[in-house]
């Protein structure tokens, strides 16, 4: 199943299968906020990101980012490539503490830059990016697969130009695909959960965030909960 807006096409399906159906060297960025293993439904298994290694380096430019969302707890995790090159860490910081560390209350979130080759920086910022929603997020959704847009919109000037074709393997509720498609860069996403799915499609289709409604037995972020 797939659904296609003005700049981006959103597929319902595995990640594994459907990024072997992109072109070899097609994609100027991969933006995405993998699984993290900490049990927050039954699709998330940490192991179906670093699998994607080898795909994800073939569908890439020559020279080209990979920047991804993760867990502070899992960190030492996320440097498992063999062929990408860690650059760097963005720290996505938020105003008010939103869950429990073993030092205390956390406000940030780490990003993490990876590269084939040597891609460029297209709009210089500083590397902590304050975690804001844009104006068509009317409602703040607090489930903590949302990502902020406002962040995604700044990780999106840095690393891409307008036309540029960005992937997100691990799209969810839209966060990402729904910033690519208002700031016009042509975009492929995947979402294997088919609920995920829908709310996504909503969102960009209709081109506002609302609340999400959550099911009993996910975990809500409503209290501080030490989700990363």
């Amino acid at each position: 199943m797939k659904q296609e807006f003005k700049y981006g096409i959103y597929y319902l399906g595995n990640a594994k299968e459907l990024i072997k159906t992109i072109p070899d060297e097609s994609i100027d960025l991969i933006l995405t906020d993998p699984p993290f293993g900490l049990e927050m439904d039954e699709f998330d298994d940490p192991n179906v990101f670093f699998e994607l290694e080898d795909e994800m380096w073939r569908v890439l430019k020559k020279d080209a980012w990979l920047v991804f969302f993760y867990s502070i707890k899992k960190l030492p995790e996320a440097f498992k490539f063999k062929k990408f090159e860690y650059a760097w860490q963005i720290i996505c910081h938020f105003p008010t503490p939103f869950s429990k560390s073993v030092l205390g209350d956390r406000c940030y979130l780490p990003i993490l830059v990876f590269r084939k080759g040597k891609p460029k920086i297209y709009y210089r910022r500083y590397d902590v990016i304050p975690a804001d929603e844009l104006p068509f997020v009317i409602e703040l959704v607090k489930d903590p697969r949302y990502k902020p847009t406002f962040t995604i919109s700044v990780l999106l000037h840095m690393f891409t130009r307008e036309n540029d074709f960005v992937l997100d393997p691990f799209a969810g509720f839209g966060s990402i695909p729904i910033v690519a498609e208002f700031f016009k860069r042509k975009w492929i996403a995947f979402e294997i959960d088919e609920r995920k799915y829908n709310i996504a499609v909503k969102f960009i289709r209709e081109g506002k965030v609302e609340k999400i409604a959550k099911l009993r037995k996910e975990k809500s972020n409503h209290s501080l909960e030490p989700f990363f």
